[in-house]
């Protein structure tokens, strides 16, 4: 073969290459989706750690800067006899395709005044940024899950 015919053709492989490479690959963003949260220890009492886990039942694709709100709710008495309603929030910022995909999870510790045998919601709000865009065209997607968790 010619010098000047093997180039053009050297160049069109590779680009045949490259074109036909990109057609199998699918370009378009999933946003995670929660089925349930797990809690452990599932009945925890006033002063107890707990660890709640938020199973995936669509695992995300081409996602990057992921933001989890998780929100504690549940009732506190005060040394007066009072009782009052609580709401924290722990906020956790990661990559989910960069740093970790797997099911969301956080650590909480309930105060020793939580008031046991009153029901307590747990909640998270999963905000995401897509690499890509999702199936509707959009570049960002939220994902959200409650429980209620009855306390000892």
């Amino acid at each position: 073969m010619k010098p000047k015919t093997f180039i053009p053709l050297l160049t069109l492989a590779v680009a045949a290459t490259a074109f036909t490479a990109c057609d199998d690959t699918d370009g378009t963003s999933v946003v995670p989706q929660f089925d349930k949260i797990d809690i452990a220890p599932n009945r925890p009492a006033p002063g107890d750690s707990l660890t709640a886990t938020a199973h995936q039942a669509v695992k995300g694709k081409l996602i990057n800067a992921t933001t989890y709100n998780w929100t504690f709710t549940y009732y506190v008495q005060h040394d007066d006899g009072s009782v009052e309603k609580l709401d924290t929030t722990l906020t956790h910022h990661t990559n989910y395709d960069g740093e970790s995909s797997d099911d969301p999870s956080i650590g909480y510790r309930l105060p020793a005044t939580a008031v046991g045998g009153t029901q307590m919601q747990i909640s998270l709000r999963a905000t995401y940024n897509c690499s890509g865009q999702t199936a509707s065209g959009a570049l960002y997607g939220e994902a959200t899950r409650s429980t209620t968790v009855y306390l000892q």
